[in-house]
């Protein structure tokens, strides 16, 4: 097995827990009881909240035992984990009353764990991963046979996943992707068989290289595309995967909890609360050591440039978020995720979606504002979302019914992308049972300004009002913002009534740049009709280092030409698109309701699809 240093690692650990005790340490008083800033935090939050008392020892160690002698145990995909790696950990620090709980605790979640419906892949991949450390540490400490082997397993599973494919079902995830690298890492520092941590580290070893070909160096984001974004990973702002790095390549990345969360901006996004969850989040993920190859840190931080990578998902089926016994099954599928990266932006996209990719970015563009990067607020995203009657990002938002909060900025539509170096296409239709009750159906394209603005946006040959502006026909939207430009297409806009194709709006923090399908009084669109209405965009990404000037740009991104057609055969519909353009000939043909995918090609070939490739790396060095 490879060795790793550790030095400096237990150094930034240290540097985050006091800073975390030093504006945390009172937040859970001795009874366990909440008294930080923001919502209430639960059992999960509050064991992590116990590792940085513990790793301080003294009366700090004493009230995490209180905290725990006190805590009611929850039902927890997470609290069986920490509660070993508190045991295994502080087992010196913990008193006999605490360590009596976390081990009841432990024992009685080990056959929830071990259900077969845990799996990889599943929903949620790292819901896996937490039961595989759970049942493989727990199996050896506790001498529970049966356990054990339902952990190799399960990581068994997983390398099944990894020879298949290049990542995981839950890929690209500023908040997951994370947190299995944390849980795999721990699997290698506290498992004792030897087989079994060095399959560990094979399957850390892939995640890493995951989070490689994501990691844009000049911005310090991880890029897109994501299977799950909450809104602040979808904004790019400071998250669980800045931690890891920072725990990992300290001073190389620019983006450090230290430093974005102590304190937060004003009109940063928070996700649920600093002291609710992001922190304790972050406490965790800090707690042990991770062992990144050397290669793939060269790959993360000294990437050539221009870069691309493709990695290869696959993607169980999933019931959509719908009316009481309407809901669709939307079909299991694999394919690739794009990445192109530039010194000033990186342009990700995804074949599909995360399940029914409800917070699923298979759009997402990160990009520097200006060419001298100070801090992360001279960066930006844009992402994409469909939207039913006027929901608005950074609110509370109703969905059929059901309150979601702002972290969870639902895509009301279902999208499939196909990407070149700079230039994607992402269809787009509406999810049909949104439309019980529309007001209206647009696509939108946005961009965050929660400290800066763009610079200018046109629609065809006129500038757009920044204020906000619409136009009845589709049209090209140009933007230039510092040195980077966007041109965004639209594919056939169906018109199912409206008063304008395309609109620039303002929500607060947000500027949409939308294209509608419908704008009118309320009416049901029936599962079929809305199936059927198209939207979706080719997106042109350049910068003045490519084009010279945002004109030149713009010129450029116009010199293609677009076809975009359903027709109907045999009971079946199939929408064709053709897109034709010096840098790139796109085709792509699907159903818009079963989601069958005819054909995907690229210059007339069917699209790479290879399991794992990045400029400047050999994939055959890639373990499994």
């Amino acid at each position: 097995m490879m060795t790793f240093p550790e030095r400096t690692q237990q150094e930034r650990r240290q540097q985050f827990y006091n800073l975390y005790l030093s504006r945390m340490y009172d937040a859970i008083d001795e009874r366990g009881e909440w008294r930080g800033r923001g919502p209430t935090a639960n059992f999960r939050e509050k064991l992590w909240h116990c590792l940085p008392l513990l790793y301080a020892g003294g009366a700090a160690a004493n009230r995490a035992n209180a905290i725990i002698e006190s805590l009611e145990t929850r039902y927890c995909h997470f609290s069986p984990m920490t509660s070993m790696q508190l045991l295994l950990k502080y087992a010196d620090r913990l008193t006999d009353a605490a360590a009596a709980k976390l081990r009841k605790y432990v024992l009685v979640s080990l056959d929830g764990a071990a259900e077969q419906r845990i799996r990889f892949p599943m929903y949620n991949d790292n819901f896996a991963a937490l039961a595989t450390f759970t049942l493989l540490t727990a199996g050896e400490t506790f001498n529970k046979p049966d356990a054990f082997a339902a952990g190799e397993t399960k990581l068994m599973q997983l390398i099944d996943v990894f020879r298949r494919r290049g990542t995981l079902m839950e890929f690209g995830s500023p908040t997951y992707t994370p947190i299995t690298t944390h849980v795999l890492a721990e699997i290698v520092n506290h498992v004792k068989d030897e087989r079994i941590r060095e399959l560990a580290l094979q399957c850390e070893a892939r995640m890493w290289a995951e989070i490689a070909i994501h990691y844009h160096p000049t911005t310090g984001h991880f890029a897109g595309p994501y299977s799950r974004a909450y809104l602040v990973d979808s904004v790019a702002h400071p998250h669980n995967v800045h931690g890891l790095l920072h725990l990992v390549f300290g001073e190389a990345v620019s983006l450090k909890p230290i430093e974005t969360l102590f304190p937060v901006r004003t009109k940063q996004v928070e996700h649920i609360g600093v002291e609710t969850l992001m922190l304790p989040n972050l406490a965790w993920l800090y707690s042990g050591d991770c062992h990144c190859p050397p290669e793939l840190e060269a790959l993360a931080l000294r990437k050539p440039l221009p870069f691309d990578a493709v990695a290869t998902a696959e993607c169980l089926p999933g019931e959509e978020t719908a009316y009481a016994g309407e809901a669709a099954e939307h079909p299991a599928w694999s394919g690739p995720n794009t990445i192109r990266m530039t010194a000033d932006y990186a342009l990700g996209t995804s074949a599909g979606q995360f399940y029914d990719g409800a917070i699923s970015d298979s759009f997402h563009a990160v990009y520097r504002t200006r060419p001298d990067v100070r801090d992360w607020t001279d960066t930006r995203a844009v992402f994409s979302r469909y939207f039913f009657n006027e929901r608005e990002p950074g609110r509370e938002n109703v969905y059929n019914g059901k309150a979601s909060g702002p972290e969870m900025l639902r895509d009301e539509g279902r999208k499939f992308s196909i990407q070149h170096r700079n230039c994607a296409l992402v269809a787009y239709r509406p999810k049909p049972y949104e439309a019980k009750r529309a007001t209206s159906m647009k696509l939108s394209v946005v961009f965050p300004v929660h400290f800066t603005d763009v610079d200018q946006v046109w629609f065809g040959e006129r500038r757009a009002s920044l204020a906000g502006d619409a136009v009845e026909a589709p049209v090209p939207i140009y933007i230039e913002d510092g040195p980077v430009y966007f041109a965004f297409l639209p594919l056939a806009v169906t018109n199912a009534g409206r008063t304008s194709a395309v609109k620039l709006e303002r929500f607060e923090e947000y500027l949409l740049l939308s294209f509608y399908n419908y704008e009118g009084p309320a009416r049901a669109f029936e599962p079929k009709e809305a199936a059927l209405l198209t939207n979706g965009f080719v997106v042109h990404v350049g910068s003045a280092a490519e084009h010279g000037s945002f004109e030149s740009f713009r010129r450029h991104a116009a010199a293609g030409s677009l076809r975009d057609e359903t027709t109907h055969q045999l009971e079946g519909y199939t929408r064709r698109i053709r897109y034709e353009h010096p840098d790139v000939t796109f085709d792509f043909a699907y159903s818009p309701r079963s989601e069958g995918v005819l054909y995907a090609s690229v210059n007339g070939r069917p699209r790479p699809e290879p399991r794992f490739e990045a400029t400047g790396y050999d994939a055959a060095r890639l373990p499994l």
